[in-house]
């Protein structure tokens, strides 16, 4: 029994320490005229192993009633802004994506205003998302409430 709550416990702490919130619905535009290098991507890539992958999974499509996708995700799409706050500072306030109820406690990610821009320009272009770019003034501008 001991060995079980050990598992738990440690499984609990992971999940909580390797993922990364916002009553805000405004929305921050994309701008679909920056350039993104692939050496950019790359390192966004490498962030979102780092801090995202194993809430929001390899694919992007998280794991339903628990950790919501970003791949084809509407609420990327409609609360941008909302978003990069909740990767910034955190949040335990449900959301709505593609339909289905999240309520998972988002914890702060602990990333720099400008792995921030990185690791969103990467999630914004992958796994088929066509969702454009954001600047780091973007990520700047959302503070904590």
């Amino acid at each position: 029994m001991k060995l079980i709550n050990l598992i738990f416990v440690f499984f609990s702490f992971f999940l909580v320490t390797a993922c990364g919130g916002s009553d805000k619905k405004k929305t921050v535009s994309t701008d679909q005229n920056i350039s993104l290098s692939e050496q950019d991507l790359e390192k966004g890539a490498v962030l979102y192993r780092a801090k995202c992958m194993n809430c929001h999974m390899k694919s992007g499509k998280g794991i339903e009633k628990f950790y919501p996708p970003l791949a084809d995700a509407d609420y990327l799409r409609e609360n941008l802004e909302d978003a990069i706050y909740m990767v910034k500072f955190g949040s335990n306030k449900p959301i709505k994506v593609n339909g289905v109820k999240y309520n998972s406690l988002m914890p702060a990610s602990g990333l720099t205003d400008e792995e921030l821009v990185l690791v969103f320009n990467y999630i914004l272009n992958s796994w088929g998302n066509d969702y454009g770019s954001i600047t780091l003034d973007q990520v700047k501008v959302v503070k904590r409430k």
